[in-house]
């Protein structure tokens, strides 16, 4: 019975070892994961640079999409001589009217301003 157990190994060692083989290259050759796909209902933004150029502090500012009448505040409290980056929700266009409010009670309106083209907004006296 060992030489027969001996045959039966001999057959069967080949076959088990270019499977252990094609293992290990199916593993080394293995695609990567997919990367993170973004999410389909992400809100498109545009980053700006809002700078107060004026003597007195701007207490907020608002964007209201040209030709609909709900402002969004999009900065506020910025001292001046500051600078602040805000983040501005584009959903389908850049287009803004900008609607400032200061400490001293002033106001300031700039109309129709392309914030994706504009990438910084000056308020100056």
């Amino acid at each position: 019975m060992g030489s027969l157990h001996r045959k039966s190994f001999a057959v069967v060692a080949p076959f088990v070892g270019a499977a252990l083989i094609a293992g290990a290259v199916c593993a080394q050759t293995a695609a990567p994961p997919a990367a993170a796909k973004p999410h389909k209902n992400a809100t498109p933004s545009a980053l700006v640079v809002v700078t107060n150029s004026r003597a007195v502090a701007l207490t907020e500012l608002d964007a209201t999409p040209t030709g609909t009448f709900i402002p969004r505040k999009i900065a506020a409290n910025i001292a001046p001589g500051k600078k602040a980056s805000v983040s501005v929700a584009t959903d389908k266009d850049c287009v803004f009217d900008l609607h400032g409010v200061y400490a001293d009670g002033s106001n300031t309106d700039s109309e129709s301003v392309d914030l994706c083209k504009d990438k910084s907004v000056n308020l100056v006296n």
